[in-house]
């Protein structure tokens, strides 16, 4: 009867605790209707379970929704009418992804890394890592 109480309470807090880390996003149910018929009209989803982020910067909302050829971004303002995306430092840009340059780690680094780092090229005394905790790439250059 404990081990049934323990479970219980273990799953509420975790059902109150999935709660709070949420409580930061928009959900798409509370956009203003113009908004969600855009971006369901826009992106041809069958249902708003497809979205996958909501966020929002200087009134322009930001939805991410899974298609069936990946993840589409779909920039609404709150009237319903489709904007370009939010420019960056005077930049203009229409993608979501950003490239990160190489970045060069030492050998020390790699070692004490554990299994963060797996060698992916050498080239000389070039080393190509990648990066398992960030996705990215990282060069060892040994002079």
């Amino acid at each position: 009867m404990k081990n049934v109480t323990r479970l219980i309470t273990v799953a509420a807090a975790s059902v109150c605790f999935v709660a709070l880390a949420k409580a930061d996003e928009i959900q798409f149910a509370t956009l203003p209707q113009p908004v969600q018929t855009t971006v369901i009209k826009q992106t041809r989803i069958t249902s708003p379970t497809k979205v996958v982020r909501v966020v929002q910067d200087n009134g322009i909302y930001g939805v991410t929704v899974m298609t069936e050829t990946g993840q589409q971004v779909v920039y609404v303002n709150p009237t319903g009418e489709i904007v370009q995306a939010p420019t960056v430092s005077g930049e203009t840009t229409t993608t979501t992804t950003t490239t990160v340059p190489d970045q060069v780690v030492t050998t020390q680094e790699i070692q004490q890394a554990g299994n963060r780092y797996e060698l992916i090229e050498k080239k000389g005394d070039k080393e190509i890592y990648l990066d398992h905790l960030t996705g990215h790439k990282v060069k060892v250059e040994r002079k």
